[in-house]
């Protein structure tokens, strides 16, 4: 079965020609390697022409963020699989084989997270994506952790969109009016939980596959703190608003509160968080129409 690799680009060059590498070694199993730039100034494209021609680029009018990338390319992918990577993350040889084997060996599992290693390959960087236990956030998996503790094959919340592969037809089953099928108007973060929710509520498993090895350099995307806490802070509303069931909801609501209310005290101090509030709250009511309109299980 082939595998779409989709890159989402915005200043990475500097990353692009170890991952891009990576890829290749995978094989005959990627089918095509797409990749979205977000209007880079960086010589990224220039880069892409010369030294990987393989690639189709497309360069979009403005920096549309993560989803909207990589819906694009979803749009125009081919695989039977498709592999969301992002350019600071290089592929350990054979990677790809194991999570295909995931999905090829059950066909219930519609999404597979790699073994994702901090530099160095001791430490763990994520092992898929879990709720904390007060449900107040999303993160990722054993992060931080010694790499050998998380050596066990299982289901999980959700795969890390740092490398995760996704069944194809998984991803045209949920998707939404508007989303093909990452959720656009998070622009970034917490998306890739958005599309595990929709995953699991439709019937899909998420695996976590420890043999599929990758080294997370972290920072490809050039994001400043304050940006990323800003989407991080206006996203977590929406993303329990969107798919949450009304038991799920109750059981965050203390969660939930005491993330908010954490907010709203740094927000005194901190603009950025302040208009991630008001972003977040002007919000509610598209969050709640894109409820209504989930796609129905499988």
């Amino acid at each position: 079965m082939s595998v779409t690799v989709s890159l989402v680009t915005w200043r990475s060059r500097r990353f692009l020609p170890d991952c891009l590498a990576s890829v290749r070694a995978q094989g005959d199993l990627v089918a095509d390697v797409l990749v979205a730039d977000n209007v880079s100034r960086d010589g990224t494209p220039l880069l892409l022409r010369r030294e990987f021609p393989e690639v189709s680029l497309s360069i979009l009018d403005r920096n549309r963020g993560y989803a909207v990338a990589h819906n694009h390319n979803f749009a125009r992918s081919r695989g039977a699989y498709f592999l969301a990577l992002n350019p600071d993350v290089v592929l350990a040889r054979g990677a790809l084989a194991h999570m295909v084997r995931a999905l090829e060996g059950d066909p219930g599992v519609g999404a597979v997270s790699a073994r994702l290693l901090s530099p160095g390959g001791v430490r763990l960087d994520s092992a898929g994506i879990a709720p904390t236990p007060g449900r107040t956030r999303f993160v990722d998996r054993g992060r931080g952790a010694l790499a050998a503790r998380y050596d066990l094959e299982e289901d999980v919340f959700g795969a890390c969109g740092a490398a995760a592969l996704y069944r194809s037809a998984a991803l045209r089953s949920v998707a939404r009016p508007g989303e093909t099928p990452f959720a656009e108007r998070f622009f970034m973060y917490y998306e890739d939980v958005d599309l595990a929710w929709r995953l699991r509520r439709a019937g899909w498993r998420t695996r976590y596959v420890p043999r599929a090895r990758c080294t997370h350099v972290r920072g490809g995307s050039g994001a400043s703190p304050a940006f990323v806490e800003y989407h991080l802070v206006r996203n977590r509303l929406w993303l329990s608003l969107r798919n949450a069931s009304a038991r799920e909801l109750l059981r965050e609501l203390p969660g939930l509160a005491l993330f908010e209310g954490v907010k709203c005290l740094q927000a005194v101090r901190r603009p950025h968080v302040r208009a991630a509030l008001s972003d977040q709250v002007a919000g509610i009511r598209a969050s709640l129409a894109e409820r209504r309109a989930a796609a129905p299980g499988r």
